[in-house]
């Protein structure tokens, strides 16, 4: 029957590894080149679908599209885009509005990793609508939830456990980042600094060769593997950096920490700003389509051109004039405009639920504000103009490195995508002052200030990762006789000389879960043995000591923890808080959080 296949399929595919005598490291690193063979074969769809929509929109070659040169289309196109994308993720998808990389983050540490297949479809054609009818977004965070949701479905089909289940979903992470940058290494940084912050082995095998299997795939289907931005212009008069342009540097690098910061703020108070509108939730994408538009056919009727904004879309054809001798014929104003018109336009896109990444509008800042400070350093005289578009892209890395604070992803994407070695240098410079700078003024990046809001706590290093593969279910419990509050307080000092049981949990008379008394709390009591026979439990009781479930991850635990000031945690049964079995204690977390790192070094 087809119900039995599928269990009897898991079956086979464990007993053969069993037969083997596979190690788990071997079966993650084959359950990695699935991931990557499949996100591959999807970010191929993704790349087909936004071209059809781009080309359907605004053209390609000949053929004209239907904004044809109608400055009114602005506002329609977009739009329309943005109508069918805010019903696509409302009915079908929420987790799929927006930019996509909190919610995998999310999905990664308080969920276990689970992300639903449907989000892979409707993130795919929710994001190709919005960047293919002008809405400011990149491809990046789209392509990082339909990998990473392929990555948890495989997990979940395979019964992968819930402490690998950050690296299956980080395989699909780094395949994804990998093939829709043409970036293999940045796909293994991006996963690994930002997701996991786990640089061991057991981590970085699976995700090296997801990325690798992916970028293949991605060669063979385009049947090219070029740098998707060239910077001929540097090739062409022979830039060398020299140890003088340091100071030069380190001022974009504050200057992009300080526009990265700008950006983060105006997305997120857009967002806020969204949230607090009484509007149908399906139409508040249509708000931001709407200001965009004003906003394109305010810019067409200043630039005359007649062609699409050169901040809608991902902004990949204005970043290539930036990086050509084409920027020695922007000024500095036009290029300072189009870093705040790609602040607003990304912000009205994403801000009110459209679908899409802010890598690839950051590219676009970070460009421009090259752009400008290479300018004025040539209207000054300070540079030669020949070494101007080195400044654009060096101000690309910076700005993607202020708003991620990933400055190793940064460095590596900046050279992956343009393949010029002659800038590393600068672009390593700048993006670490970048970091520091907007870390400084904002301690979150723009992927994890959505988490802290949510009450998600982030880390910054390899440790909490650690703590948070393990579960209240994983660590030894102490079972302990429950008190009833009623109860003279004599009994529960009969109880302790008689087990050897230091904290207790007390209940009322119908079972429920009321608080606990601490072995502090009876010594306490015990300095005064005469008022001992005059006292209830009631009396001693902390009321406001917090349950754990066996589901949640030992970050959560140890923040009860260090909020409670108690050595014990009652257990609480799943879906009943009134119900407690047993305790955790402090040493206990400890012992276990000390013998998986042992386990992750060996």
């Amino acid at each position: 029957m087809p119900s039995l296949f599928i269990p009897r399929l898991r079956m086979r595919i464990r007993k053969i590894s069993s037969n083997v005598g596979l190690r788990e490291e071997y079966i993650l690193i084959a359950l990695s080149i699935a991931i990557g063979g499949a996100t591959g074969l999807f970010a191929h769809v993704f790349f087909y679908l936004i071209e059809i929509a781009g080309n359907f929109a605004y053209g390609h070659g000949e053929h004209e599209g239907l904004f044809a040169g109608r400055s009114w289309m602005l506002i329609v196109l977009p739009a329309v885009g943005a109508l069918l994308v805010g019903n696509i993720t409302y009915f079908f998808a929420r987790e799929a509005k927006g930019h996509g990389v909190p919610e995998v983050m999310d999905a990664l540490y308080r969920r276990g990793g689970e992300i639903r297949p449907r989000v892979a479809a409707a993130k795919a054609v929710a994001s190709a609508l919005t960047i293919g009818s002008g809405g400011s977004a990149g491809t990046e965070g789209p392509i990082i939830q339909i990998g990473a949701a392929i990555g948890s479905s495989l997990g979940k089909f395979l019964h992968i456990p819930r402490r690998q289940r950050g690296i299956v979903v980080a395989c699909g992470v780094s395949a994804g980042i990998g093939a829709i940058f043409n970036a293999p290494i940045a796909g293994v940084m991006f996963a690994l600094e930002i997701f996991l912050k786990d640089f061991s082995f057991r981590t970085f095998s699976p995700v090296v060769f997801a990325s690798v299997i992916s970028c293949s795939i991605m060669h063979a289907l385009r049947g090219s593997d070029v740098a998707i931005f060239e910077v001929e212009a540097l090739r062409d008069v022979g830039y060398v950096f020299v140890g003088a342009e340091l100071p030069l540097f380190l001022i974009l690098g504050i200057v992009c920490a300080l526009a990265a910061v700008l950006f983060t703020k105006t997305l997120y108070y857009t967002e806020d700003l969204t949230d607090e509108l009484r509007f149908p939730e399906p139409l508040k994408p249509v708000i931001g389509a709407v200001l965009l538009g004003i906003a394109g056919m305010g810019y067409m009727m200043l630039d005359g051109d007649g062609g699409m904004p050169r901040f809608f879309g991902n902004g990949y054809a204005a970043i290539e004039s930036t990086l050509s001798h084409g920027l020695l014929q922007q000024s500095i104003w036009a290029l300072l405009a189009l870093y705040f018109l790609k602040v607003l336009a990304t912000s009205f896109t994403l801000g009110t639920g459209g679908s899409g990444g802010v890598f690839a509008p950051s590219l676009l800042m970070g460009a421009s504000l090259g752009g400008a400070f290479a300018m004025a350093l040539v209207s000054w005289g300070v540079i030669p103009s020949s070494s101007a578009p080195a400044y654009a892209l060096v101000g690309m890395a910076a700005l993607v490195a202020g708003t991620t604070h990933a400055p190793l992803t940064s460095i590596v994407m900046l050279y992956e995508i343009t393949r010029e070695p002659t800038v590393i240098l600068p672009v390593m410079f700048a993006a670490i002052i970048a970091t520091a700078g907007a870390r400084v003024l904002l301690p979150d990046s723009i992927y994890t200030l959505k988490l802290r809001r949510r009450g998600v706590r982030i880390g910054a290093v390899a440790d909490l990762s650690v703590l948070r593969r393990i579960t209240v279910e994983d660590v030894r419990r102490v079972d302990v006789p429950t008190i009833q509050i009623e109860e003279p307080l004599q009994k529960l000092i009969d109880v302790a000389s008689e087990t050897d049981a230091v904290d207790f949990i007390i209940v009322d008379t119908d079972g429920a879960y009321q608080g606990m008394v601490t072995g502090d709390d009876i010594r306490t009591v015990l300095l005064q043995p005469e008022a001992v026979s005059l006292l209830l439990v009631s009396e001693l009781v902390r009321h406001g000591v917090p349950t754990v479930s066996l589901g949640e991850t030992l970050d959560v635990v140890l923040d009860r923890f260090a909020r409670s000031d108690v050595q014990s945690l009652p257990i609480a049964r799943e879906g009943d808080s009134s119900t407690v079995d047993g305790l955790i204690t402090r040493h206990a977390v400890m012992d276990r959080y000390q013998e998986e790192l042992d386990r992750g070094s060996a």
